[in-house]
């Protein structure tokens, strides 16, 4: 493949609405989590990194998912950048997230439900109707 069929075949594809599906979601910042946290609502906190394929691959899981189920709307979706928080403290040791592709639910400050690298829609939807009956 040349440059020319490269840049040609990237453009189509950005083009595509599945490569631009997303899900409503708040970016993490260290001064609103508390207010987000306190609010009562669920939150599903993932922790992504937008050079990854799987995190993008899991964003538009999300995305269909909750398309087809809308209690999963009722979700407050909170995406935190794992290069620049994935190596904090709060991340490591709090909440002992090791890597990216990390989704947890909570409810205030309990600890829900949690899934680990699993780009895959069963065990996303399992896990978000874990977050959504608790």
């Amino acid at each position: 493949m040349n440059r020319r069929q490269f840049f040609l075949t990237a453009s189509a594809a950005s083009l595509l609405p599945g490569w631009a599906a997303a899900y409503p979601s708040v970016p993490y910042a260290p001064t609103t989590w508390p207010d987000l946290r306190d609010s009562g609502s669920k939150i599903i906190l993932n922790f992504r990194a937008s050079w990854s394929i799987t995190c993008q691959i899991k964003q538009d899981i999300i995305a269909g998912l909750i398309a087809e189920n809308p209690a999963y709307a009722d979700l407050t979706f909170v995406d935190a950048d794992w290069d620049t928080f994935g190596r904090s403290e709060w991340v490591q040791r709090r909440l002992k997230v090791k890597r990216r592709s990390t989704l947890i639910g909570f409810r205030g400050k309990s600890e829900l439900a949690r899934l680990v690298n699993a780009p895959y829609e069963q065990q996303i939807r399992s896990f978000l109707d874990q977050v959504v009956s608790a």
